[in-house]
């Protein structure tokens, strides 16, 4: 083939390349901060940039362990949530261990957009006692729940699902359960997260925000 043609089928190759659909990536969710995560970043006041981080990183939700932080620090992690177009949904950790009935929950998540119900509410909690949440929070709902839990999903008043796939030998079972709920995929940093190449194009969560310097201390919030 001569010179001249060469180049311009070698353009031509470029140019069907540039305008070909590219394969649909995971697209990241929400991701949590612990109580000591939160108290770090305050004591340095670099929550602006942490939340400016997670943003810069796609995410749309931050997860929120409000547990024996002060009212002020709460309204103001929950202000640069919003500043940086974050969601600030607290995520209410351990409820039967603090006896909390549905109006402590709502109480717990006053400084927020949205309130999460975890594993440890399904668990200890009936649906009459969701039900009653739903009805007296006028927020979103995020449900987030273990596998083995799926038949305590509510039929109805959730806003959003997640199922937590936290570890590597039941990582392609859990994605199917997780499509079959129409649920958000929750990655584990230390087990799961090096997977998300293979969601393909489901959203995923990242159960802890990975840090660097307070991640021992933040690995500390019990589940």
């Amino acid at each position: 083939m001569p010179t001249g043609l060469r180049s311009i089928a070698a353009l031509t190759v470029l140019a069907t390349l540039a305008l070909a659909p590219k394969a649909a990536g995971a697209t990241p969710n929400g991701t949590w901060l612990s109580k000591p995560q939160i108290w770090f970043y305050n004591s340095r006041q670099a929550v602006p940039q942490l939340m400016a981080q997670i943003r810069a990183n796609r995410y749309r939700v931050v997860f929120l362990d409000y547990r024996n932080v002060d009212d002020a620090v709460q309204k103001q992690v929950a202000k640069e949530a919003r500043a940086q177009g974050l969601i600030p949904v607290v995520w209410v950790q351990s409820p039967q261990y603090r006896a909390m009935s549905v109006t402590d929950l709502i109480h717990e998540a006053r400084h927020a957009d949205g309130i999460q119900v975890d594993d440890h509410f399904f668990a200890n909690y009936s649906l009459a006692a969701f039900y009653r949440l739903r009805q007296l929070y006028t927020k979103p709902i995020f449900c987030s729940i273990q596998p083995f839990q799926a038949a305590l999903v509510p039929r109805g008043g959730c806003n959003q699902l997640d199922v937590q796939c936290y570890t590597s030998q039941t990582f392609s079972q859990c994605l199917k359960l997780a499509d079959r709920l129409g649920a958000v995929v929750s990655l584990s940093t230390a087990n799961t997260l090096g997977q998300r190449s293979s969601l393909g194009a489901r959203q995923f969560n990242t159960f802890l925000w990975p840090d660097v310097q307070p991640r021992a201390a933040a690995f500390q919030t019990q589940r």
